[in-house]
């Protein structure tokens, strides 16, 4: 499932395609590619586990984030720890006690905006298991240039160039921000313009998520 670039009156995102049920050891599996990205993330879950390792009240999540290179740093460590609390948010854990979730996540390619494309490809991986959700969330970058410039979804070169990083994610009910995380120096104004770009660009990826999971048969609410 792909779509060419996507528009939506001046907020523009790079091409994405998906296929879910990529893997077929997992409860649910994504990879997603926006523009040259690629990740590919897998559900297993919720199991049974040991009785030391549960929790009575909710399920216990673990996400592991693995690179190109097999060798994580502290950048990568980063990523795992946004894309957890991301996640640790979203899953109604409530609805399954005693057990857990694992979720993990394949860096395959890297131009631009990986923890962004990693974060939504982990959204319909969850949504392809059929994990209880509070609710779908989908994950914005923006890079801010030399020249004071606000890049949606900024390509590898752009990313590279650039002066500060912003991403965003927000849930599907409200537009609401759930996750900040950002990596140089703005101002102020830079960061709300930044926001609401990005929050007017995220209606691109719910409805792209809508078409990828109504081709395998389910409606995203």
């Amino acid at each position: 499932m792909g779509v060419e670039e996507m528009d939506s009156k001046e907020f523009k995102l790079k091409p994405m395609k998906c296929e879910l049920n990529f893997l077929s050891k997992s409860d649910g599996s994504a990879i997603l590619s926006q523009g040259e990205t690629v990740a590919l993330a897998s559900v297993n879950g919720p199991i049974d586990v040991k009785m030391q390792s549960q929790s009575i009240e909710k399920s216990m999540l673990e996400v592991l984030f693995c690179t190109k290179s097999g060798k994580p740093s502290v950048g990568d460590r980063y990523k795992e720890n946004v894309i957890k609390q991301t996640c640790e948010t979203a899953i109604l854990g409530s609805l399954y006690p005693r057990t857990a979730i694992t979720v993990t996540i394949q860096e395959l390619e890297d131009y631009g905006g990986l923890l962004s494309c990693s974060l939504n490809c982990v959204c319909l991986a969850l949504l392809n298991a059929g994990v209880s959700l509070r609710y779908v969330f989908a994950a914005v970058s923006v890079a801010l240039d030399d020249a004071g410039a606000l890049l949606l979804d900024p390509s590898g070169r752009q990313a590279d160039a650039a002066r500060a990083h912003m991403n965003f994610v927000f849930e599907s009910r409200g537009k609401t921000l759930i996750t900040s995380f950002t990596e140089g120096s703005f101002g102020e104004d830079t960061y709300r313009e930044a926001l609401e770009r990005s929050r007017a660009a995220s209606d691109l990826i719910f409805g792209f998520y809508r078409e990828v999971v109504s081709k395998y048969g389910n409606v995203i609410g």
